[in-house]
């Protein structure tokens, strides 16, 4: 299958929750509706700085964190030094039909003292994944709460089309 996907493919970004096949198709869709020419780009980030942990963007969670609740899904908090990283353990049913699955990275940030900054991911189904900034607090080292303004995807063309206020809370199991 993957033969067969590569001649149409525009991007395959292998990253911790993206849903890298159904992003390619979709680039490579808007790609040849406007005429243009498709190229095949893989990235592999394993070991960089920034890169997700090798089991996460191979569909297993991480092992060694502790384990949160997010919104009714078991996350999996990653500490190393002051970053911190979210992964899907057991994702919710609406956000496995979003497209999360289990090491899907939902947070990728640091902690100063009792404050949460950094990155959270939109799981938008076929359209895949966006990002935006968050940034929150600590409470008693039991519940992390951040907030930013997430994108809304038009889940037809895929697009950004507004941004909303949105929170992630989590608490320790």
């Amino acid at each position: 299958m993957f033969r067969d996907c590569l001649g149409r493919l525009a991007v395959v970004a292998l990253a911790a929750g993206a849903s890298s096949v159904a992003q390619a198709q979709v680039v490579n869709q808007q790609i040849n509706q406007s005429g243009g020419t498709t190229h095949v780009h893989i990235y592999n980030n394993f070991g960089g700085q920034s890169a997700p942990a090798p089991q996460a963007a191979l569909g297993a969670a991480p092992r060694g964190g502790s384990y949160w609740d997010h919104n009714d899904s078991v996350m999996v908090l990653v500490a190393d030094g002051a970053r911190r990283r979210f992964y899907y353990h057991r994702p919710r049913p609406g956000m496995a039909e979003a497209g999360a699955r289990s090491g899907s990275l939902l947070f990728d940030g640091v902690r100063r003292g009792n404050t949460y900054s950094g990155t959270a991911t939109v799981f938008a189904g076929a359209c895949g994944t966006f990002t935006y900034t968050v940034d929150g607090y600590v409470v008693a080292d039991r519940r992390v709460v951040m907030r930013g303004m997430a994108p809304r995807v038009d889940r037809r063309t895929c697009g950004v089309f507004d941004h909303r206020p949105d929170e992630l809370a989590f608490d320790l199991m």
